[in-house]
């Protein structure tokens, strides 16, 4: 985000009234609480608003926006008054290069047109008996009981997932390359909130283990494209694997030409971090959730076993199996992995009636827009009947957002909620859980994806 001090609105938005602004915060605004705790910042802030609250960042103006009207404002019907920000840009950018993720304008345009028809719901059911023959290797590894923390556990288990629908690979228990990922995106969401965000090449200690973890980790997923290329050279493209890889490597423009090298280097990597990352913290709040409401999972297991029986889910059998989605759909609502998303202003532009100017940074606030007591009543209540079909149909445009919206919304959502469904019937099909004391009481951590923290304790075992 730059740092430029607030000016007046120009043009149209200049006769928009003042942000309102949000109590609290001292010379520096508000950073010092989003550094303490971004999520609990943040949304203290939109508590208090009818969808529109502005703060400060240091000297910088900055606005939470959680209602589903603004936040569509922002996402859609005026999309084009904002970018990523330089902020965001610059955190992110050194991870994910040009991906999806990070690019804007024609090129973001460009690869979008390349790389979201290999993620199309057409797609994506050949991929659905690789995630059920990773996850019940997963539930063969626990045996006849283990003491685990879930977070880790659903972040070991995507990692295999992402790595097999990509590559057609093993992940071989790669802690080192999980606690890079980690600690990279720790490293993102301190560049983006705090008030002074020196930029990567500066050799604080931060910085210096940021580039550690961000060359441990783009030189992983470099070493399966040079794999795959030498393969290329060597085979015809018809004994390469049926994964992600395959797919883009083979991706032509519309004027024939593919992907130069570090494009696709940036492409992957953006899909395999944003698939894991985000897929891993959904099923992990979902099995907490679960354990915490036997009545819930009682009604899963009914279906499931109806449905199913002993045998192994297959896509063909998900229609059947509603009210698992309807779980997993709730936990991404109390709980959605992309909790916050940046935007910035990058002309005077206005939001739910109020005057934004340029440079203004701008914090789509999803976590706070699912708990609007008028869509959502008793909104911290975990019940899964809010998503069926009828009440579904009944939410306003933009109240639900897991995945964003608009033309930047994930290209990767059709596979992660199939994924999400079909692990949320498998591992309640194959265990118990049991929380254990130091994993029944867990809180929101908000590390570009919102995971529980600080883990969740928990024996599981056969069932």
């Amino acid at each position: 985000m730059s740092t430029t001090a607030y000016r007046e609105p120009q043009g149209a938005a200049a006769a928009a009234a003042p942000l309102p602004e949000a109590r609290g915060g001292g010379l520096l605004g508000h950073a010092r609480e989003l550094q303490e705790d971004t999520l609990a910042a943040l949304h203290a802030i939109a508590e208090d608003s009818d969808g529109v609250m502005g703060f400060r960042i240091g000297r910088s103006p900055a606005v939470v926006v959680s209602s589903a009207a603004t936040a569509r404002e922002v996402l859609i019907d005026r999309a084009a008054d904002f970018g990523r920000g330089q902020r965001q840009t610059r955190a992110l950018t050194p991870l994910m290069g040009k991906g999806l993720l990070t690019s804007e304008g024609e090129l973001h345009n460009r690869q979008r047109r390349l790389v979201v028809p290999h993620f199309s719901p057409r797609r994506i059911p050949k991929h659905a008996d690789a995630i059920v023959e990773v996850a019940e290797g997963t539930v063969k590894r626990w045996g006849h009981g283990a003491d685990v923390d879930l977070v880790a556990e659903m972040n070991t288990l995507t990692m295999d997932i992402v790595t097999k629908l990509l590559f057609s690979a093993s992940t071989r228990e790669n802690q080192s390359i999980a606690r890079a990922i980690t600690e990279a995106f720790e490293w993102e969401m301190h560049a983006i909130t705090s008030a002074v965000a020196l930029p990567i090449w500066v050799p604080t200690p931060r910085n210096i283990r940021a580039r550690r973890n961000i060359g441990i980790f783009r030189g992983w997923i470099a070493g399966f494209i040079r794999q795959r290329q030498s393969a290329t050279s060597a085979d015809s493209p018809g004994a390469l694997p049926a994964d992600f890889l395959s797919d883009l490597m083979g991706a032509q423009y519309e004027d024939g030409g593919t992907m130069t090298d570090e494009l696709l280097l940036d492409e992957v990597l953006t899909a395999w971090g944003a698939a894991q990352e985000t897929s891993a913290d959904a099923q992990a709040w979902t099995l907490y959730l679960l354990a915490r409401h036997p009545e819930i999972l009682e009604r899963v297991r009914a279906e499931v076993d109806r449905v199913l029986g002993t045998r192994s889910v297959r896509y063909e059998d998900l229609p059947q199996l509603p009210y698992c989605l309807q779980v997993f759909k709730e936990a991404m609502r109390l709980y959605p992995p992309a909790a916050v998303i940046p935007r910035q202003a990058i002309r005077d532009t206005v939001i739910g009636g109020y005057a934004v100017p340029t440079g203004t940074m701008v914090f789509i606030n999803a976590f706070s827009l699912h708990r609007r007591r008028e869509v959502f009543p008793d909104p911290e209540r975990f019940d899964p009947d809010r998503f069926t079909r009828e009440a579904e149909k009944a939410q306003p445009k933009g109240a639900y957002l897991p995945f964003g919206t608009g033309s930047n919304v994930c290209p990767g959502s059709h596979l992660a909620m199939m994924e999400g469904h079909l692990l949320t019937v498998l591992l309640n099909q194959r265990i118990d859980i049991e929380l254990l004391p130091q994993g029944s009481e867990v809180r929101p951590e908000l590390l570009v994806n919102l995971r529980p923290s600080p883990g969740v304790r928990a024996w599981v075992s056969p069932r």
